[in-house]
C-alpha cells in the first residue's frame, strides 16, 4: 500500500489516522482503468481540499473494483473511504468501512493494511467518547508497528497522547507525545509533523502554557500551510484562536477563527463549526473565541489531532 498521505485531520480533525492509497503496477485491464480513473478524480478533489466529492470519487472507484473483484483495490478504497468519511463526521460510514478493510487485509495478510483499518477504529472510539477503548486500540497497533512501520507508530503515539489526555492521565499523555515529536521530526512527514505539534500544543494549553503552545501552533500552521492540508490548517488555526484569546488578544484570535471557518466550510467539515457554535454560540455573539480547556480535535472536543 504505496503513498500513505494524513487524513486524520488528525485524530481529531485533522491526524487522519489511515492514509490515502493509490494504486501502481503494469499496464491495466479496461475496469483496472475505470476504477484508477475514479481513484485519480478523488485524490484531486482530496488535494485541493473538496471532501464530499474526494468521497464520492472513491466510493465510485469502490464500485469498480468490486465489478472487477480486484481485492487488493477493494482493500485500498475501503481504507480511503474510510479516512475520508471520519473527516466528514459520517462515523457510521468510516467505521463499516473500516471494518471491511480490517476483515480484507487479514484475508489477504496484508499487515500494512490491517495496522490501518486498526488506526481509523481506533480513532472513531477516540471521536465518539470511548476512550479506554480508544486507548487499548492504539497501544496494540503502536505494539504491532514499532520497528516496522513509523508512520503508523507516529499516529498510535498521537492517539494515545489524546486518549490519555481525555482520560485525565496526563504523564502518560505527555510522554506518548514527547516520544512522538523527535519521532515525527525525523520521519520528516509534514503533516504527522504538524498534527504531533498541535497535540502538544494542545496538551499545554490545558495545562495553562500559553506560550509553548503559541510556539508548537505557529511551527504547526506554517507546516500545514505549506502542505495545503486543509483540514489541518483549519484545526491548527482553531486552537491558536484559544492561545491568543487567552494572552488577551480576542480580535486576533477572532480572525483566526474566521479563517478556520472559511476553510472548514470549504472541505465540507460543518460539522465542526456547527456543533461548536450550538454549544458555545457563535464568535460573533461573544465578541471572543472559545477559552476553555483544550481538548480533543473533534466534533465534541477541539484542540488535537492524530493525522
Amino acid at each position: 500500500m504505496a503513498n500513505w498521505r494524513s487524513g486524520l485531520a488528525r485524530v481529531g480533525g485533522g491526524l487522519l489516522l489511515a492514509g490515502l492509497t493509490a494504486c501502481s503496477g503494469p499496464a491495466l485491464t479496461p475496469l483496472q482503468s475505470q476504477y484508477q480513473r475514479e481513484e485519480e478524480r478523488a485524490l484531486r478533489y482530496h488535494a485541493r481540499g473538496e471532501l464530499p466529492r474526494a468521497l464520492a470519487a472513491w466510493r465510485e472507484s469502490l464500485r469498480w473494483a468490486e465489478i472487477a473483484d480486484d481485492r487488493p483495490a477493494i482493500l485500498r478504497q475501503e481504507l480511503n473511504v474510510g479516512v475520508v468519511a471520519l473527516a466528514l463526521g459520517d462515523w457510521v460510514l468510516a467505521e463499516q468501512s473500516f471494518q471491511r478493510a480490517q476483515r480484507l487485509a487479514a484475508a489477504l495478510s496484508d499487515s500494512a493494511g490491517e495496522l490501518r483499518a486498526s488506526l481509523g477504529l481506533a480513532q472513531i472510539s477516540l471521536r465518539q467518547g470511548r476512550f479506554g477503548d480508544a486507548q487499548r486500540r492504539f497501544q496494540q497497533v503502536l505494539d504491532d508497528a514499532r520497528g516496522r512501520d513509523i508512520a503508523a507508530a507516529l499516529v498510535a503515539l498521537n492517539g494515545l497522547g489524546l486518549a490519555f489526555q481525555a482520560l485525565g492521565q496526563m504523564p502518560a499523555a505527555l510522554a506518548a507525545l514527547a516520544e512522538a515529536e523527535p519521532l515525527a521530526r525525523a520521519h520528516g512527514d509534514q503533516h504527522l509533523l504538524a498534527a504531533t505539534l498541535a497535540n502538544r500544543a494542545a496538551l499545554a494549553l490545558r495545562a495553562g502554557e500559553e506560550e509553548p503552545a503559541g510556539r508548537y501552533l505557529e511551527e504547526a500552521v506554517a507546516l500545514d500551510r505549506a502542505a495545503e492540508n486543509l483540514p489541518g490548517l483549519a484545526h491548527d488555526l482553531l486552537l491558536l484562536a484559544q492561545v491568543r484569546q487567552r494572552q488577551g488578544d480576542a480580535p486576533t484570535a477572532l480572525e483566526l477563527e474566521q479563517r478556520a471557518k472559511t476553510i472548514l466550510q470549504h472541505t465540507g467539515q460543518h460539522h465542526q463549526t456547527d456543533r461548536r457554535e450550538r454549544a458555545e454560540g457563535s464568535v460573533e455573539r461573544k465578541s471572543g473565541v472559545r477559552s476553555g480547556q483544550a481538548g480533543l480535535k473533534s466534533d465534541e472536543q477541539d484542540g488535537a489531532s492524530v493525522e
